[in-house]
């Protein structure tokens, strides 16, 4: 086709299959997918949250109220949704627990951004705004956690045993474990957590699985590593007292060699040959090990069904396939080394002692290296069915970090959107910036009732009449009246006398992520999506 004369030629610069949208489509897509994502958790939130079923493409079944499990398993696509994902996954890994509170604030915010573009108000009018909430909101709770720290002392008492930091790490794994499957058991479970925490010197050092086939009130803690592995032979000794461990991250089995060879064999003989020289080459290696003076080996790899006709010989009990974390703790509890090759003499000094039992009143058979000394703890998740164990070990699991947060680090806030309503008054009252900013700041202070309005909603009370009372109280310095969705307990919507506390890091890590996010998605204002696979673009009309 030729263009007429003097017709501007179109001028192609990007490949084709590009799709491009940009301005206010860009900027209201991005916000609707990050919404998505904060609605889709929201109705987890509180003590009376739900859960939700997620089942993936081969049939397993995932049942859970965990924000960052859930998120992580649904398979997000949009890229503006994944930004919020990521605010999840910073606030389990910093803070253990959270996350459901953050995604569901990114969403309020992006909420109350939208209504202030309908206003005619600039994205970066509303960028402004945030950032300057925030940063209020930080200082206010730098303050106001020593006053409920200083609240809580007076309260309890402080002493060697008490505050803090033991009763404090019980209320926070309390606060942790509402509204989770093991509510049930949720005092037994805060005091495993507050002595598991205790006894141990790193957060790294605690350990989780899960058993099934008992039920929730089994669970408990042990001195060492318990992992779910069989013994390699069922007729192995499954106690050994005073176990002498040997710790392999090589294979007991004839070696392979990397290259593809083709062998002629023209007799019979010379197949006995090569298999004796197998048989020799295992026997071998397993007197190696007898001789070290070991009975009980972990192997990182795979172990020959001759080599463990001869370990069974020495009476040697024998696990395979063991995740190398899995050695690298065995060998910090027992002090033997990593032996990585079984072709030369294993000195008396790799050779580690500890008590090892292999647990068989579960579902699956549990295999333990403890020790009275052991720098490592695992806490062990039962439950009647798989389903039930693994969700008491994620609850415990952000329980004992919450619970370590509340050891750790001098600062503790009020839980059941005390705090928020507490922060949402301040900015009303205190932060009162000039011109359009301070609409951002009053959205700011809007989309921080949306957690205790949930709490509310997903409790089947009135969240209008709540966030009225939760306000009002909060104005008038009754700071601990939290929204109390069991009002037949003491105290009611007392959220001090009830022991509803959590730690600072958790508000303040909730808050830094959600309005950075917030901000990234509302300064988008053109998306790109590249498809190179879709060829070169098109030549320009002759």
């Amino acid at each position: 086709m030729q263009p007429q004369n003097n017709a501007q030629q179109p001028v192609y610069i990007m490949q084709k299959g590009t799709e491009q949208t940009n301005g206010s489509a860009a900027q209201r897509n991005n916000i609707q997918a990050a919404k998505a994502v904060g609605a889709a958790i929201k109705t987890t939130l509180g003590p009376l949250g739900m859960d939700k079923m997620l089942i993936d493409p081969a049939g397993n079944v995932l049942i859970t109220n965990d924000g960052v499990s859930i998120l992580r398993e649904i398979g997000i696509e949009h890229p503006a949704a994944k930004m919020i994902v990521e605010v999840a996954k910073t606030q389990e890994s910093r803070c253990y627990d959270g996350t459901t509170s953050a995604v569901v604030l990114s969403g309020a915010l992006l909420e109350q951004a939208e209504r202030l573009l309908d206003k005619g108000i600039h994205p970066t009018t509303i960028c402004k705004g945030f950032r300057v909430a925030k940063e209020f909101c930080l200082d206010e709770l730098n303050a106001h956690a020593d006053f409920i720290f200083s609240e809580v002392e007076r309260e309890y008492g402080r002493d060697d045993k008490g505050l803090p930091p033991n009763q404090l790490s019980f209320f926070g794994a309390f606060s942790s474990l509402t509204g989770k499957a093991a509510e049930g058991i949720q005092e037994k479970l805060a005091n495993l957590a507050r002595s598991v925490i205790a006894k141990t010197e790193s957060i790294d050092d605690i350990r989780f699985t899960s058993a099934s086939g008992t039920n929730e009130n089994d669970t408990f803690s042990a001195p060492g590593l318990v992992i779910e592995r069989d013994l390699a032979s069922p007729s192995m000794p499954r106690t050994v007292p005073e176990c002498r461990l040997l710790l392999l991250d090589c294979a007991i089995e004839p070696k392979k060699t990397n290259l593809d060879a083709q062998v002629q064999i023209s007799n019979p003989a010379q197949v006995e040959e090569f298999l004796r020289q197998e048989e020799d080459a295992i026997r071998d290696m397993v007197e190696l090990i007898q001789q070290s003076g070991a009975n009980v080996v972990l192997t990182q790899k795979k172990i020959d069904d001759l080599a463990l006709h001869f370990l069974k010989k020495h009476n040697i009990s024998a696990i395979s396939s063991v995740k190398k974390s899995d050695l690298d703790a065995a060998s910090r509890i027992s002090g033997a080394a990593i032996v990585s090759s079984l072709s030369n003499p294993i000195g008396k000094e790799e050779i580690g002692s500890c008590t090892f039992h292999v647990m068989d009143k579960f579902d699956h058979d549990l295999a333990s290296i403890t020790s009275p000394t052991s720098p490592i703890k695992t806490v062990i998740a039962c439950g009647a069915t798989t389903h039930v164990a693994e969700e008491v070990e994620r609850a415990l699991e952000d329980a004992i970090g919450v619970a370590w947060l509340m050891k750790s680090e001098k600062g503790v806030l009020l839980g059941g959107g005390a705090t928020q309503a507490f922060l949402h008054n301040q900015l009303k009252t205190r932060c009162r910036p000039e011109g359009r900013v301070q609409m951002a700041v009053d959205a700011f202070a809007e989309a921080l009732l949306q957690i205790p309005s949930a709490i509310a909603e997903n409790a089947g009370l009135d969240p209008v009449d709540e966030l009225i009372a939760l306000t009002k109280h909060s104005l008038e310095n009754n700071y601990n009246y939290f929204i109390d969705v069991e009002p037949t307990k003491t105290h009611g919507h007392d959220a001090l006398k009830q022991g509803i506390l959590e730690p600072k890091a958790l508000h303040v890590q909730a808050i830094t992520s959600a309005t950075e996010a917030a901000i990234m998605v509302l300064r988008i204002d053109d998306v790109i999506r590249m498809n190179p696979s879709a060829g070169q673009p098109p030549m320009p009309p002759m």
